[in-house]
């Protein structure tokens, strides 16, 4: 249905709008915060078939979206869940035309309310929602408006009166941009004002019973009043119905109460009123939930006729017990015998001063010290109480407390309350409970909360029900319906197993009748939260396939997240917003998160399709066909909460084979050469630029080469840019470079730095006698390496430009310090296997060519071992390669195996051992990055271990070239150790058919060692 003006029209959406939403919502970015997310067709198209909306209002000038309207259900009110006008439509009433067109909705489909939420600082669209007719509610919590336009329209008494002016028109109210608000004795009203001529009207709501407490025309005024908005259950309270008559002739008035839900109120009048009346009545408030800010509070509801015309009034209440009580105890884990104290806040709730008699009943989970409590509080005062206990058992301590209040006149109030709701956890122990607001599962340390409200679920590690990770409640489509959120469950439970304990909840849906949803929780003790839905369809109606949709939200700090067939890693500093990931980008069924130290991560099914949405990220699952009778076991996913460490553990889990050798990247993926780090002889290199945010890129950007500035480049929002490419210059590069990028991309500047090799010259190749040894000599022109198997399958020298960096016994092994016999140099054995036992067994050495995973042709020095007399390694064959580019100071190391003589790698690894030397040990310094900050110890001065030297140098005070020693990627433990006779550098890697390389670097600069990484993503056959 379309809606014309004289220039706009507002459109009902379908999917042929959804290109210019996302043109709309891209050219709308400043007026919401200046976020730089970039909005597709494609993702308006899965947000609007799945956020719910019963109706989305666009205004259109021509073929450009220029403004959006959604309008949802909530309970006893539909809501705006998003407004927005283009920018450059500002100032044009089209947000007023939008809102009209929902109001006028609203009133169409019978709803009493419309409601929307801002933020305080939306000061331009304040004044807008107040003239429609809304009012900002006064809270800390929100930003929320009521529109009550809808209830007047609605209303039988008024219609007379609203056919003689225009409600929008004819409004006396003052626009103010701060909360609105009457407030009386407690109470809040929000109160219309309207006059045309001579006739005006008066309507006055009060806030928390959402309905209406006063009406006023030129002929009555009607008012239903109470002296305070705080009731106490049980006690008899008293209100007032006021009528004052207007017209000078005898009206008939009637007026009646009933019960309704927690109020009992039965009372009946009937009488003719000349002038003025006052009813005054009584009602009780009986025992309940103490009623939440989010929703409407128990009320009194009369309705009235006057002459015959109907109007109902209401007035809502707070209603509490004689004391509030709130009941805490600090500590996740507890132990039997472990004393520990209960703090519980007492507020007297009464309008007088009173004592109060707290006694608590046996448990057999915790010994009090003692059991009865006496308090004295001054009226609305509060205290806190501490109450000494030991704790017996395990399990959920929910004591139901008897209180007696004490009056001064010796009036008693006596009332039952579960105030205190802990889980007294341990290892192994698994148990459910219940508190005020939430239930809670418990498996060891770990805990999951679902809150009442709303059935929100958390879990965390700790007690807190405050988590950066939540699920919330499914939705039933499609059309997509969000009745669970507000509906009460059939049943609400926990029950345990052998590894773990389940909570569920069962709904039975309206707007799909006859199916039946039932939602579990399980939790393990290792930190693994399982969460799956059943379907059951106990109708008579076939449903070919319904959908649900399962939401959650995560706080993430430092992510990963599997993008375009690559793992992205994304900042640790900067938060990254569902948003800000394009759903059609996401190629794995998994993300992660280190959170403050705290790894979090969740998989979903395979099966299902997942989004994000907003703040929001769901999963959307088909149930197939459901013929009546038939049940629907829908896929489950996982949150873990410390189950996974890392990213890699996760992928695993979620059924992922990850590609060998393949790099995390950074999401702004400075990609140089194609990933190669090794250059051909060239004239340029080309460098990639791409963002994995769903933004453009935005800025500037300088290459530079060992620090000489190579290239500039500009590129802006208008290009609509998501990689951005080039080629700089590297004709006479070093052999070893170093590229670095100064990025300045919208606010913030990255550095970007990485490595690029250029090869140059021939490889030597050498075979000679020395020492009566057969000597295998490779040589690239700076380093030069040295291997004789009949002596020791190792290397026995690594020189680079003619300056020795091991230290060796050559041509023979000796004894030395802890060992014997001791060769030194450099070589690679597996675990359990001793230099004594590995000079048994016979070595020979060859020289060839092998290519990496990028086709580079390295030159190897490759040394064969067989095993055949070690009683565990008995039968294994393997191969140590050395290898060297032309001209390049690296060198790659790695061991494969060609036959393992029937031995299980798995659980073994390969120890590489390097001695170093430079003439004394004196002259060698190993120089850490410990935490920022750079530390450097002295060889051959004392003994000293050191377990993470990842990242470091050792330099020579002969000479100014530096060594790096990196990890692996299997590498488990990368350490060295020194003492007066020697410096050991100590590597283990995890064993198995094929290692991952090692490598060694040499520069005459200083720099973090790690700069050299790239390398480790380098894969040989």
């Amino acid at each position: 249905m379309i809606q014309g003006t004289d220039k706009l029209i507002i459109a009902e959406y379908h999917e042929g709008f959804a290109a210019g939403i996302a043109k709309m919502w891209n050219l709308s970015r400043d007026s919401w915060g200046g976020d730089t997310s970039v909005m597709t067709e494609e993702q308006v198209k899965t947000k609007e078939a799945n956020n719910g909306n019963i109706i989305l209002y666009l205004a259109l000038d021509g073929e450009e979206v220029v403004g959006y309207c959604g309008l949802k259900e909530d309970t006893g009110s539909l809501y705006i869940p998003l407004l927005n006008v283009r920018p450059d439509y500002h100032g044009q009433k089209i947000g007023k035309m939008l809102v009209l067109k929902a109001l006028k909705k609203t009133i169409e489909l019978g709803w009493p309310r419309l409601d929307l939420y801002t933020w305080p600082g939306n000061v331009k669209a304040v004044p807008l929602y107040k003239k429609c007719g809304f009012f900002w509610e006064d809270r800390d919590d929100t930003t929320h408006l009521m529109n009550f336009i809808p209830a007047v329209h609605q209303t039988q008494l008024l219609k007379p009166v609203l056919e003689k002016f225009d409600w929008y028109n004819s409004s006396l109210r003052d626009i103010e941009v701060k909360p609105d608000g009457i407030k009386e004795n407690g109470f809040t009203f929000y109160e219309y004002k309207w006059r045309s001529g001579e006739v005006s009207a008066r309507v006055r709501f009060e806030r928390t019973g959402r309905g209406i407490s006063l009406i006023e025309t030129n002929e009555y005024l009607i008012e239903l009043c109470k002296g305070h908005h705080e009731v106490i259950e049980n006690e008899v309270q008293n209100f007032q119905l006021k009528l004052v008559n207007k017209t000078g002739n005898p009206v008939s008035f009637k007026a009646q109460g009933k019960n309704q839900g927690r109020v009992e109120s039965m009372f009946e009048h009937d009488l003719t009123v000349e002038s003025d009346a006052v009813i005054s009545g009584q009602f009780i408030v009986h025992e309940g939930e103490e009623p939440s800010v989010w929703k409407t509070h128990p009320s009194l509801d009369v309705k009235v006729w006057v002459n015959g015309e109907e109007c109902e009034l209401r007035l809502g209440f707070l209603p509490k017990q004689p004391a509030k009580i709130t009941a805490a105890s600090k500590g996740n884990l507890r132990f039997l015998n472990q004393e520990a104290e209960l703090e519980m806040e007492v507020e007297n709730n009464l309008e007088e001063d009173a004592v109060f008699h707290l006694s608590f009943p046996e448990s057999d989970l915790v010994e009090l010290e003692k059991r009865e409590y006496r308090i004295q509080l001054h009226k609305k005062e509060r205290q806190l109480l501490k109450v000494p206990f030991t704790v017996k058992e395990h399990g959920f301590y929910q004591p139901e407390m008897s209180i007696s209040a004490f009056k001064k006149n010796g009036e008693e109030l006596s009332f039952i309350c579960s105030p205190v709701g802990i889980p007294l956890k341990s290892f192994g122990e698994k148990f459910g409970g219940e508190s005020t607001d939430y239930w809670h599962i418990c498996n060891g340390i770990c805990q999951v909360n679902i809150r009442k409200m709303d059935y929100k679920i958390t879990a965390g590690r700790n007690e807190s029900v405050n988590q950066p990770f939540a699920f919330f409640v499914p939705k039933l489509g499609k059309p997509y319906s969000t009745e669970f959120s507000k509906a009460k469950p059939l049943a609400a439970e926990w029950f345990t197993g052998d590894t773990a304990i389940t909570f569920k909840l069962v709904f039975k849906s309206e707007a799909f009748p006859g199916i039946l949803v039932t939602l579990y929780t399980s939790l393990y003790g290792e930190g693994l939260v399982k969460i799956w839905s059943e379907l059951t369809n106990e109708g008579n109606k076939k449903y070919e396939n319904l959908y649900l949709s399962q939401p959650l939200y995560h706080e993430m700090q430092h992510p990963y997240f599997p993008l375009e067939n690559e793992v992205i890693e994304f900042s640790d500093v900067k938060e990254l917003g569902f948003m800000e990931i394009p759903g059609e980008s996401i190629t794995e069924n998994w993300f992660f998160a280190n959170h403050n130290g705290d790894p979090i991560g969740f998989c979903w099914p395979k099966s299902a399709k997942s989004n994000p949405d907003g703040w929001q990220f769901y999963y959307q699952q088909e149930t197939g066909c459901l013929e009546p009778g038939d049940r629907a076991v829908l896929a489950p996913g996982y949150l873990s909460i410390g189950a996974f460490r890392t990213w890699e553990e996760l992928q695993q889990f979620a059924g992922v084979t990850a590609e060998p050798g393949k790099m995390v990247k950074n999401e702004k993926a400075l990609i140089i050469n194609g990933g190669n780090p090794v250059a051909k002889e060239q004239e340029t290199a080309e460098f990639t630029l791409k963002a994995y945010r769903s933004s453009y890129l935005n800025g500037t950007m300088e290459i530079y080469l060992n620090e000489d500035k190579k290239l500039s480049a500009n590129f802006g929002q208008q290009q609509e840019l998501k990689v951005f490419k080039a080629n700089f210059p590297i004709e006479g590069m070093k052999p070893l470079s170093l590229v670095k990028a100064e990025m300045t991309l919208d606010s913030g500047k990255t550095y970007v730095k990485d490595l690029l090799l250029m090869p140059r010259g021939e490889i030597r190749i050498l075979t000679e006698e020395q020492s009566g040894k057969t000597v295998y000599t490779l040589d690239n022109g700076i380093i030069s390496l040295k291997a004789a198997p009949d002596f020791y399958p190792g290397l026995f020298s690594l020189s680079y430009k003619e300056n020795e960096w091991l230290d060796s016994s050559f041509p023979e092994p000796v004894a030395k310090g802890w060992w014997n016999p001791w060769a030194g140099g450099m070589k690679t054995v597996p675990s359990q296997m001793s230099v004594f036992s590995l000079l048994k067994e016979k070595s020979s050495a060859e020289f060839i060519n092998v290519k990496d995973s990028y086709e580079n042709e390295w030159s190897v020095l490759a040394i064969h071992t067989k095993v055949v007399h070690h009683s565990v390694w008995k039968g294994l064959e393997y191969t140590q390669y050395y290898a060297l580019l032309p001209g390049v100071p690296i060198l790659a190391h790695w061991v494969k195996v060609t036959d393992a003589g029937g031995k299980y790698l798995f659980n073994e690894k390969w120890i590489t051992d390097i001695f170093l030397s430079g003439g004394s040990l004196k002259d060698l310094t190993l120089t850490l990055n410990d935490k920022g900050a750079e530390s450097a110890y002295q060889a051959g001065v004392e003994e000293q271990s050191f377990v993470n030297i990842d990242g470091s140098r050792i330099s020579s005070s002969r000479s100014p070239e530096k060594m790096y020693v990196m990890k692996s990627n299997d590498t488990e433990f990368l350490g060295a150790y020194m003492n007066k006779e020697a410096f050991e550098v100590i590597s283990e890697r995890k064993a198995g058919p094929l290692a991952k390389p090692g490598f060694i670097a040499f520069d005459e600069r200083s720099f973090e060692g790690k700069m050299l990484n790239k390398l480790r993503y380098l894969e040989f056959r």
